[in-house]
Formats: structure tokens, C-alpha cells, sequence
């Protein structure tokens, strides 16, 4: 059994997660000031207190925010909590985000009727990463 949990993930946790979830990997460095520079997080852990998924808002509060690091463990995937996490990031920026602020997000392949139906629509982007 999972929970919606106030304890945020620690660095160690939030690198273990993003990798055994497939998603790229950072250092200690940068998962420090990424996780530093959330705005609202939400994460789940099991009765033992093991972040098995997250997900975290980040952007200026204002203007605009992103969703990102939506993750779940392989081990408890399609049991509707990727689901949960993104009703308590949306329903979060709902209360404490003004009036047309932007959101927006990076959907890997599969993961897009999840976001569509919160609301979600397909734009073109551009990004890059450094080094």
C-alpha cells in the first residue's frame, strides 16, 4: 500500500527513483539544487517509508510552472499512481497558482492520455541540455 507522503524525497531517493523509472540520471550536484528548486512535490511512499513514486512543480509561481520527474517504481507501475501523483500536483497549482499561469511538461511516448486528461495539449517545443 502507497500513501501521499509530506516527507520529501532526499537526493539518495530521488536518483535511485528517476533510475530504476528509466529516466535520465544526475549528479549529486545537480538533484541537489533541482530538488532545492521545487515548488510543490508530491511523493509516495509505502508503510515502511520507501519512495516507491514523485513528481514535483517548478517553474517562478507566477508566469509559469512545469511539471516534471513524474516517476513511478517498476514494481508498482499501472496501479493508478502516476495518476494520483498528477491529481495532487494539479489540484495543488489549482489553489496556489494565479489565474493563467502556464504549466507545462515533456511527456515521454504512452505517458500522453495520462497528461490529456488533465487537461494537457500537444505544442511544439525546443530544449538542449548542457554538456
Amino acid at each position: 500500500m502507497s500513501r501521499l507522503s509530506d516527507s520529501p524525497a532526499t537526493v539518495e531517493e530521488y536518483i535511485a527513483l528517476r533510475s530504476a523509472a528509466g529516466l535520465t540520471g544526475y549528479s549529486v550536484e545537480a538533484a541537489t539544487i533541482g530538488l532545492g528548486a521545487t515548488m510543490h512535490g508530491a511523493w509516495l511512499r509505502t508503510e515502511t517509508g520507501r519512495l516507491i513514486g514523485m513528481g514535483r512543480l517548478i517553474g517562478d509561481g507566477g508566469c509559469f510552472a512545469q511539471v516534471t520527474d513524474i516517476a513511478v517504481h517498476p514494481e508498482f507501475q499501472r496501479q493508478g499512481l502516476g495518476r494520483a501523483i498528477m491529481t495532487e500536483l494539479m489540484g495543488w497549482a489549482e489553489v496556489n497558482l494565479p489565474k493563467g499561469c502556464f504549466i507545462s511538461l515533456i511527456a515521454d511516448p504512452g505517458a500522453e492520455k495520462l497528461y490529456q486528461s488533465f487537461g494537457f495539449d500537444f505544442r511544439r517545443g525546443m530544449g538542449r541540455r548542457i554538456g
